[in-house]
């Protein structure tokens, strides 16, 4: 993707999750991003991200971490943008001063041991109504004006192809949600849960709960017959 006029392309070009996550990747390697998610934004009752999380190439695991060390709750971003909705920068080191000491020094050993001192994030908002956000972390300097302005833009029309997919599928009458379709994508190529599990950043359990959703919603009774049936129904290509 050497220019904007290339990337709107590439957007237009997006038939599945796949191919959206594909581009999302090269997106975030662009601007030398590590990794990306899209995620909804938690409630205040919420104690945990993951269940909020519909895409990411975060490091395997990353995810499920940040729930285990409990730094949902007194995330100051996560409290940012449930009151705004314009982009927000940040040197991920710094943003901890609402929490307690030790969940403080937790946070930044977190983000230092994935070698991730920035993070971009973008409130995005579907035709629908939906509202969630991008993410985009890694090892790099704060981005400039302009490249805060691109990304925005890019991400806007990336959730208006993501919300447009996630309706085509509830048109088929699957249900399937975004994560199981992107599960049934990786078992198609021959993936075992292990081996999805790494390129989804997911636990193996989790991978496995996806599939199992996936084989019950489509009456199918094993992963052979799960592929075939999506395939047919063009959930998968």
């Amino acid at each position: 993707m050497s220019d904007q006029s290339g990337q709107f392309c590439a957007l237009q070009a997006i038939r599945t999750e796949f191919d959206l996550v594909d581009f999302l990747r090269k997106l975030s390697r662009h601007f030398d991003f590590s990794g990306f998610l899209l995620f909804s934004i938690p409630a205040l009752t919420d104690d945990r991200l993951q269940p909020r999380v519909e895409l990411s190439d975060l490091p395997a695991g990353m995810i499920e971490r940040y729930d285990e060390l409990g730094l949902l709750k007194n995330s100051q971003l996560f409290e940012t943008l449930r009151r705004s909705t314009v982009p927000i920068t940040m040197e991920t080191l710094a943003w901890h001063d609402t929490r307690p000491s030790e969940e403080g020094q937790a946070a930044i050993r977190f983000f230092t041991s994935y070698n991730m001192k920035t993070a971009a994030f973008f409130p995005v908002h579907g035709s629908g109504g939906g509202r969630a956000v991008f993410g985009f972390l890694g090892d790099r300097d704060q981005l400039t004006h302009a490249e805060t302005g691109e990304m925005g833009v890019l991400t806007a029309h990336a959730y208006s192809v993501y919300s447009n997919l996630k309706n085509a599928s509830r048109d088929d009458g699957c249900g399937l949600t975004p994560r199981e379709i992107e599960a049934v994508h990786w078992v198609a190529n021959g993936k075992t849960s292990s081996e999805i599990a790494s390129i989804l950043s997911l636990s193996e359990h989790t991978v496995n709960t996806y599939i199992n959703n996936a084989v019950r919603k489509l009456d199918c009774v094993n992963r052979t017959q799960l592929v075939a049936k999506a395939l047919r129904l063009h959930l998968i290509c």
